[in-house]
């Protein structure tokens, strides 16, 4: 059998728990049939993965091997949901008796799912996706930048360029999965729509604020130049009032805010969707 280490666009990880196993409260990876243990077999094992997906929608970024508890190796693939969220990705609960979306930087590594340690499953995203940066900590964060296609690209464009250095996020983008808050010295990963990383940034400085505090804390930073709005109140207030609708959260003015201060330290080179070739 193959693992399948499925992401939302925001890199929450797809755990689930078997119908054949009642008595088994353990939380593992899907699996589908491997092909790749079966030379006769041409199936794609994206085609196998649709048995769990209605519909899949997601693209294979990649495999790899790993050694589960008894020192076995097992073949993990990494999918993709491009743009989609855990929230929008329907299942054929036929097979799978319960689900759940845990983001991957949430994962405990002194856990085990099922045959395979937290540890193998966060060292298989790191190998597949995060391939190219080989600085890595067990406590790291994704940007939380979900309020639209057009508007993550062209803030990401801002960030890329240089024409902005600073990360605004509400506090309920954190807690609601129980996400740590970014420390000075954190890494975080910054993705495009579809849930490709295409840098990763080291946290610089932190501030917590209440929402109304943002435009004279930016005045008193200095960092007006980094906002092209005039009123960055207002454009904030738009972009969290979308999230907070999306997640049923109440917003208020007082809402607390998490003003990060940043640095590019690597830059990811454009990766291809579904460029593996499996037969």
């Amino acid at each position: 059998m193959a693992f399948l280490l499925i992401l939302d666009r925001e890199h929450k990880a797809l755990l689930v728990k078997s119908k054949n196993r009642l008595s088994d409260n353990s939380w593992f990876l899907p699996e589908v049939e491997d092909p790749l243990n079966k030379p006769n077999n041409q199936l794609n094992v994206e085609l196998l993965a649709k048995q769990a997906f209605i519909p899949l929608k997601s693209s294979l970024i990649g495999k790899t091997i790993v050694f589960d508890i008894f020192k076995t190796q097992q073949q993990i693939y990494l999918f993709l949901c491009p743009g989609k969220e855990s929230s929008e990705i329907l299942f054929d609960l036929t097979k799978y008796r319960d689900i759940q979306w845990i983001p991957i930087n949430c994962i405990d590594q002194a856990e085990c799912f099922f045959k395979i340690s937290s540890k193998s499953i966060i060292e298989s995203y790191y190998d597949i996706l995060l391939n190219e940066f080989a600085e890595r900590k067990e406590h790291f964060h994704i940007v939380k930048n979900g309020y639209g296609k057009k508007d993550t690209e062209e803030y990401n464009q801002e960030i890329l360029y240089g024409k902005q250095s600073i990360l605004i996020e509400l506090v309920d983008q954190y807690s609601l999965y129980h996400q740590s808050i970014p420390k000075t010295g954190d890494y975080t990963f910054l993705n495009s729509w579809e849930g490709l990383p295409i840098a990763a940034l080291e946290i610089t400085g932190i501030a917590l604020e209440p929402f109304a505090k943002i435009n004279s804390f930016i005045q008193e930073s200095g960092n007006e130049k980094d906002f092209r709005a005039k009123d960055i109140l207002e454009q904030y207030r738009k972009i969290f009032l979308k999230w907070c609708k999306k997640n049923n959260k109440p917003f208020a003015i007082n809402k607390p805010v998490i003003i990060s201060h940043f640095k590019i330290i690597k830059r990811f080179k454009e990766k291809k969707i579904d460029y593996l070739d499996i037969t």
